[in-house]
């Protein structure tokens, strides 16, 4: 039986889907768990399936900051939402969910923006990666620069995980492009949270190391005036940190 997150990588639960329904599939699913031995990941495809489907309607990436805006090539998009009652049963490996919608827009030849398309769904547990939609390629221009915008949602912890565990994963994908990534820009009131979960993935704002350490600089700033900082990962084989 492939493995949870290999379920739902090929799965997108569907927006308008009422929480009486979430409740309803949750105690068929938990039915279904109490038949096939409880706790089975057999009936998750079940519950994914009747969840799923529609596609979502594209929001529009708004301005950034203006001193940001001018030379920014392209805008990536983070945005989350908690899903309480998907896959709600008794002892449920993924439950809550909270799911992370991922969109971007580039300017075109004539400098002006193209319409926001969406690049990656993906669902969260406790702060950690459960599935992955991939909606199409990531096309972002060579030697392009440009900026990972978090939106305003709830400062609930298990959001700021996910958000910040999106930005952490794109970063490959801004390199693969050959393309830079000028900042990742919070609203101002998650910067704080942000600062500690980065710090739990090996993201440090250090002056200084020992022994045979390779670097990745991620630069994170917020919305509003008050939190600007440099961020380095740290994959230390010899000595330690030294903050």
């Amino acid at each position: 039986m492939p493995p949870t997150s290999a379920i739902i990588t090929s799965i997108l639960p569907r927006e308008r889907e009422a929480n009486a329904s979430f409740r309803l599939l949750g105690r068929l699913v938990a039915m279904s768990v109490s038949i096939f031995n409880r706790g089975s990941r057999l009936i998750i495809p079940l519950f994914l399936y009747l969840c799923a489907n529609a596609a979502q309607a594209v929001e529009e990436i708004g301005p950034l900051p203006e001193n940001y805006e001018e030379g920014a090539d392209w805008v990536l998009s983070l945005s989350s939402k908690p899903m309480n009652e998907y896959l709600k049963f008794p002892k449920s490996p993924v439950s809550p969910l909270v799911n992370v919608e991922v969109s971007y827009k580039i300017r075109n030849g004539e400098g002006n923006w193209e319409k926001t398309r969406i690049y990656e769904t993906l669902w969260y547990h406790d702060g950690k990666p459960r599935g992955l939609r991939r909606h199409e390629k990531l096309k972002l221009g060579e030697d392009t620069q440009g900026v990972i915008r978090i939106k305003r949602s709830s400062n609930s912890s298990q959001q700021v995980k996910a958000l910040t565990n999106t930005v952490l994963r794109l970063l490959p994908d801004v390199y693969l492009n050959k393309a830079t990534l000028n900042v990742a820009m919070y609203p101002r009131d998650l910067c704080d949270q942000a600062d500690s979960e980065l710090s739990t993935m090996r993201f440090y704002r250090v002056k200084k190391t020992t022994g045979d350490i390779q670097t990745l600089t991620l630069h994170v700033v917020s919305d509003t005036e008050g939190f600007d900082r440099y961020y380095y990962y740290s994959a230390i084989r010899k000595g330690q940190v030294l903050e």
